[in-house]
């Protein structure tokens, strides 16, 4: 449990910190990279990977560090074609770097391996794009967010993925510490935020995949976590009021959970077939 609590631990040092260090202003802005500086720290702590490696558990952290400095970059840059573009680069770099296991290929890629490299850039663009924009009410993407992680927790888990299994925790203390911080100090949620917890997100999802050929299965159910912001908002409920307010949540969370159990029993099937 040491590196995971090490990632809470160092998340909610940075994010406090920066949030009471700066001015309001540069202390909102800033206090996003606590979910990187976090995640990063327990990462390092994990058995397993190592920042001078290649493969799928260690280009986690490379994307990791990448997504911290394009989320610092998106919230500089102000023109939309700006942030589309930088975004592409970005998603299409790690595309590259995982299809063709890292930026510089032993062989020249064929015509099928960039096409994957496409496809996947252009998947990696479109969850990013939709993580970093969940919604502008911070408990509902902090929700989407946590359950994204917590149904790769679960998968790596089944597959007794130790590994992962660890990594996926760090990267939940480090957005759940973020999250506390964010509630209580109202931190606003920006790109220095959300950038890098989607990208590590699909960067373990990814590693997974490659791992445990078995969670390919049960890895597009878990991803309409992303939106079951949609599902809860059809709901009845009471309208106006803070009850309101908490059932709309608490809707949320049951929405979020049916993806990941159906993934789960899926994953699990294929694992003890």
């Amino acid at each position: 449990m040491l590196p995971q609590i090490a990632a809470l631990a160092a998340a909610l040092i940075v994010a406090l910190g920066l949030r009471l260090g700066l001015k309001t202003g540069r202390g909102q802005h800033y206090a996003g990279v606590g979910i990187a500086l976090g995640f990063m720290i327990g990462l390092s702590l994990v058995a397993g990977f190592s920042w001078g490696g290649y493969g799928p558990i260690d280009r986690i952290g490379h994307i990791a560090l990448g997504a911290a400095l394009v989320g610092f970059a998106l919230d500089v840059v102000q023109p939309s074609w700006g942030r589309w573009a930088l975004l592409t680069v970005f998603s299409l770099g790690c595309a590259w770097a995982s299809a063709l296991n890292g930026l510089k290929p032993a062989d020249p890629p064929t015509a099928l391996q960039l096409g994957l490299v496409v496809l996947l850039g252009v998947v990696w663009l479109g969850l990013v794009v939709r993580l970093s924009h969940v919604s502008p009410h911070k408990a509902t993407s902090f929700i989407v967010v946590i359950a994204a992680i917590t149904g790769l927790a679960l998968l790596a888990s089944i597959t007794h993925d130790s590994v992962l299994t660890n990594i996926s925790l760090c990267l939940l203390g480090a957005v759940f510490a973020f999250a506390v911080v964010a509630a209580v100090f109202s931190v606003e949620l920006n790109y220095a935020a959300m950038v890098p917890a989607a990208a590590c997100i699909l960067a373990i999802a990814w590693g997974l995949s490659q791992r445990q050929p078995e969670t390919i299965v049960g890895l597009p159910i878990l991803a309409l976590v992303l939106f079951a912001e949609r599902t809860a908002r059809r709901m009845p409920l009471p309208q106006g009021g803070r009850i309101a307010a908490y059932l709309y949540l608490a809707g949320l969370a049951g929405c979020c959970t049916i993806p990941i159990m159906i993934a789960a029993l899926l994953v699990s099937a294929g694992t003890s077939a």
